[in-house]
């Protein structure tokens, strides 16, 4: 247990992910895959991951929210004359709007962003092509050169200045290059800033400028087809990182990818229903009902009928019952009316026989005054 204890000291604890910044969106693509997998960022920080059957690359977020990009292959063939111009919601629904304007030079296209104008700046390696979204068709418009940099995976635009940002490698340190872009004058320098904590690479495919003025880079890395356990070719990790001023952080690990591309998207909060405030009882009774209205008398006297009791007035008390006297006989009485009883039943017979004698000789006597 103790050598058990003892190895598991050496093993460095993994790092804590930070969380992920609110509408940041991006699109990568894994070895092997036939399409890439569109990412978003909530307002609480949760990532979606949505799979997609188009091969994306340089795309942009319109002020509705809305992302416009390029289009190669549509479930792992290549598109009839593509690049094809494609519009993208957050929830993954791809609309093709067909061959894109300018497509020849848009083959090599590497990343894009949209001006203050809604126009979509398309890097094609050392020059700048804008094509006009809107209004009508989609129209591509005159390219501009690019200064002299190393390859640049992607581009994003800075709202608060305008200038078109990138993050490159040169003399073997990462930087974060500006430059500005104006449709009469051109594109120039404006300066550069090195960030140590980057990789020193400039396979950065993905850059974004976040609300708060920081950057976020979609570094890629792969060790290519054939890489895994047992090849002695491990594939290597992408990540993504949050660059502010000159430092740099880590967010999260992305695995192996081929490609990727970043943009910024705008976020809304949803609705929130009111809560619902219960309403306190009134502590004031009601007013008392009208008083009825007493009936006028009549010619006939009659007494006025009494007016009803208003439901206010205390109720009558109630009155219990008495208790219920028996009448307990007297017992000289009793034996009084037992004795005449039994006189009255004895002599009966007697006085029906003298009443029988009395009529017998009633009719002897009339029988002889004949």
């Amino acid at each position: 247990m103790l050598r058990f204890a003892a190895v598991l000291a050496l093993v460095p604890a993994p790092s804590p992910v930070a969380a992920l910044p609110p509408g940041l969106v991006w699109v990568d693509q894994a070895p092997g895959a036939t399409g890439a997998t569109l990412h978003s960022v909530g307002l609480d920080g949760r990532q979606t991951r949505t799979p997609l059957r188009y091969a994306l690359n340089a795309i942009a977020c319109t002020s509705d929210g809305t992302l416009t990009g390029l289009a190669t292959e549509l479930d792992g063939k290549r598109l009839h004359q593509a690049p094809h111009l494609v519009r993208v919601t957050i929830a993954g629904a791809v609309t093709d709007l067909g061959p894109a304007p300018g497509r020849a030079d848009l083959a090599k296209a590497y990343g894009a962003a949209i001006d203050a104008q809604g126009r979509l700046l398309v890097s094609t390696g050392d020059r700048l092509r804008p094509l006009r979204l809107g209004p009508g068709a989609p129209a591509a418009l005159a390219s501009h050169a690019l200064p002299k940099l190393p390859y640049a995976g992607d581009w994003a635009t800075d709202p608060r200045t305008g200038e078109l940002v990138t993050v490159v490698a040169i003399d073997d340190v990462a930087r974060v290059v500006r430059l500005r872009w104006d449709a009469a004058t051109g594109v120039s320098a404006v300066n550069t800033e090195r960030v140590p904590d980057l990789p020193p690479s400039s396979a950065y495919g993905g850059v974004a400028v976040l609300a708060d003025g920081s950057i976020a880079a979609v570094f890629n890395r792969n060790a290519g087809p054939g890489a895994g356990a047992g090849t002695g070719r491990a594939p290597m990790t992408s990540a993504l990182f949050r660059i502010t001023g000159t430092k740099a952080e880590k967010l999260t690990d992305l695995g192996p990818l081929t490609s990727s591309d970043a943009a910024t998207c705008p976020v809304h909060a949803p609705p929130t229903t009111p809560p619902v405030v219960a309403q306190a009882l009134p502590t004031t009774p009601p007013p008392p009902p009208p008083p009825s209205p007493v009936p006028t008398p009549t010619r006939s006297h009659r007494p006025p009928a009494k007016a009803p009791v208003p439901s206010s007035a205390p109720p009558s008390p109630k009155v219990s019952p008495s208790p219920v006297r028996h009448h307990i006989p007297d017992p000289a009485t009793v034996a009084v009316a037992q004795t005449r009883h039994k006189v009255g039943t004895r002599y009966i017979p007697v006085m029906g026989g003298l009443m029988v004698a009395a009529v017998a000789v009633s009719r002897l006597v009339r029988r002889g005054r004949r």
